[in-house]
């Protein structure tokens, strides 16, 4: 018996049907393992930036700073790191809670993400670079010293009453690193300049910025190396440590590692 051409259609329609049903069944049945074991490996990677991030191998300093500049700002340091890796660790709950509800509805046509409260920065997507520039004993910087060399590295004074470094965009000046003082209160006021002195300045990097991240880490080393040269003065990370070529290598991973966790977050976003 001829089988027609319209009962050949028919026929290959009906196998296509139930192929189809057959795929959707086994993907549904399958998804949330795909999608569990996705997230553990995301946190296994995530786990291990956040160990290379946050863990710096220990240093002998050349120079110890003097006890009494030590103890001076050592309470200011330890504070901000303090804040900061609490707002990390609270961060990175925040993100692992979200991608663990993103798991247990994988089933549902649309998933939701937890998000930082409304007006809160997510910490998560930060990362702050500190050195310091410190004088030697007896050899304070002075105001116009300091003026002279934020004119020459193209700083301007502007918020937090420091001295920034700046990129235009779109009509429009935007800060990539600023210099403070190093000690209370931390700004600048240009108009008494003639008679100050400070014993320390403070460089911090914010990321991400208006500019590259890697290229503005290099910017601002290059204007740190500058400045401790033309003041003769002693270049130290956020740990107060002379800054040598491993501790510049491992600044550039945490860039690095940071620009990659931003991207990898900003896919779960």
């Amino acid at each position: 018996m001829m089988i027609s051409a319209l009962e050949l259609r028919i026929a290959l329609i009906v196998v296509a049907v139930i192929v189809i049903i057959v795929f959707i069944v086994w993907y549904r049945a399958n998804s949330k393992d795909i999608v569990a074991n996705s997230i553990t490996k995301q946190d296994q990677d995530f786990s291990a930036d956040i160990e290379d991030v946050l863990t710096m191998p220990a240093r002998d300093a050349k120079e110890d700073l003097p006890d009494d500049l030590r103890s001076e700002f050592q309470h200011v340091s330890q504070s901000l790191r303090a804040e900061k890796i609490s707002q990390r660790v609270h961060a990175a709950q925040q993100d692992r809670a979200a991608r663990q509800d993103k798991a247990t509805h994988a089933d549902t046509p649309k998933s939701t993400h937890a998000s930082a409260p409304d007006g809160q920065p997510d910490q998560a997507r930060e990362l702050l670079i500190v050195l310091h520039v410190v004088a030697k004993p007896q050899a304070d910087f002075t105001g116009p010293m300091i003026q002279q060399m934020m004119t020459e590295l193209d700083l301007e004074f502007g918020d937090m009453g420091g001295y920034h470094y700046n990129v235009q965009r779109l009509a429009k000046k935007h800060s990539v690193y600023c210099v403070l003082n190093m000690f209370q209160p931390g700004s600048f006021d240009p108009t008494l300049m003639a008679d100050f002195t400070t014993r320390g300045l403070t460089m911090v990097l914010q990321l991400p910025g208006p500019e590259d991240s890697l290229k503005a880490f290099n910017i601002m080393c290059e204007h740190a190396h500058r400045l401790a040269t033309f003041l003769n003065a002693d270049l130290l990370d956020q740990d107060h440590n002379p800054v040598t070529t491993q501790a510049l290598s491992h600044y550039k991973e945490q860039v690095q590692l940071f620009g990659l966790r931003v991207a990898r977050l900003s896919t779960l976003s």
